[in-house]
């Protein structure tokens, strides 16, 4: 564990890792009514007048273990290329609105269909740290804060699976799935003008376990790139309804509004991402565990933005849950937004788990 011993703990705090050992973690269930089968779904454009495509598949040779396989779309008459993902549509919903019907807590669910929870990742083999070099100097990010608590991990179990690799026109980022046919990440990882957004589910190596399209968004703050001011900083998150409902698969993570109680009081918090310097350039999950969270002490309204100096951050992890367990599973209390040389940053509060319950109503 980095930073700080812990002290006397509310009751509320999330289980820390020695209770988590020995705790009989329940989460609720839900039907599996979709079958666990996988589906890539993409358009092409074509500039033939008539006909139908030819479309034939091929093992590649050589990917046997993988099951890489390469689709060939054949047209006569004209040429046939990959088509963008649809737009995603926007649904900026106002702080009074989100507050008028408050939701503090949501909880999560895994299919039932036999599976076990699982408390811990399966970490994967460590990789060398992560240094720069001018010269005959060598020296870490600053953003990092020694020892680098950040490990590659591959675990098709729950909740494990949950984590998602967004990816727009703009870049990628992270995030989870957090209802049926829903997805949690940063609202500055949306491309609001409008752009696309495809989910990959838990994907390594440019192998997900499933893929989606993001059709909506439901956001209380466009945020788009360059500099975040103070009044959207704590409100970078949104939430992406697909075209797929991958968490009646794969199960999704609840969602807790942040204590300010929990303040330097535990260090039972988690998160799951993509950063670009680790996981092998960002292709593969990474998980880290045991730090502080702190909130911002002039920021105790309706959304909070929470900060941390023993949390690594680095970018390709934006959007990715920051967690805790409970008796019932995983709750996400925020959302990886920003980082610094003295802090990293992460957006919670009600407004958070307003916007997922709003998310979840609207389009269930």
């Amino acid at each position: 564990m980095k930073g700080r011993s812990n002290s006397t703990k509310s009751s509320a705090c999330p289980l820390s890792p020695s209770a988590l050992r020995k705790a009989r973690v329940e989460p609720p269930r839900h039907p599996l009514v979709e079958a666990p089968s996988t589906a890539a779904t993409f358009d092409v454009v074509t500039t033939a007048q008539r006909g139908n495509p030819v479309v034939t598949t091929k093992l590649q040779p050589g990917t046997a273990g993988t099951g890489r396989w390469r689709v060939e779309i054949e047209i006569a008459g004209g040429s046939v290329a990959p088509a963008e993902p649809p737009a995603v549509s926007a649904k900026v919903l106002s702080r009074r609105s989100l507050l008028r019907n408050r939701v503090r807590l949501l909880s999560p669910s895994m299919p039932d269909d036999g599976s076990r929870f699982a408390k811990f990742p399966r970490y994967l083999p460590k990789e060398k740290s992560f240094l720069l070099r001018h010269r005959d100097l060598w020296y870490a990010p600053t953003t990092i804060f020694p020892p680098d608590g950040r490990g590659p991990y591959y675990d098709t179990r729950y909740p494990w699976r949950c984590l998602c690799r967004v990816q727009t026109a703009q870049g990628s980022g992270s995030g989870v799935i957090i209802g049926p046919r829903h997805v949690l990440t940063a609202s500055h990882v949306v491309d609001w003008t409008p752009g696309w957004a495809t989910i990959a589910v838990l994907q390594q190596n440019l192998t997900p376990l499933d893929t989606g399209n993001a059709i909506l968004a439901y956001a209380s703050a466009r945020i788009g790139p360059g500099s975040i001011g103070d009044s959207d900083s704590d409100e970078d998150y949104a939430v992406l309804v697909l075209d797929r409902r991958l968490g009646e698969t794969y199960g999704w993570f609840g969602s807790r509004t942040y204590d300010s109680a929990w303040d330097d009081e535990t260090s039972a918090w988690r998160n799951v991402g993509y950063p670009s310097d680790r996981g092998w350039g960002g292709t593969t999950p990474v998980y880290q565990r045991d730090f502080f969270l702190n909130e911002l002490a002039a920021d105790y309204g309706s959304a909070r933005l929470i900060r941390s100096d023993t949390f690594d951050n680095w970018p390709g992890q934006s959007g990715g849950p920051v967690f805790g367990f409970w008796q019932d599973g995983p709750y996400v209390v925020g959302v990886v937004s920003g980082q610094g040389s003295d802090y990293n940053y992460i957006s919670g509060g009600n407004l958070l788990t307003s916007l997922v319950s709003r998310a979840r109503t609207d389009m269930p």
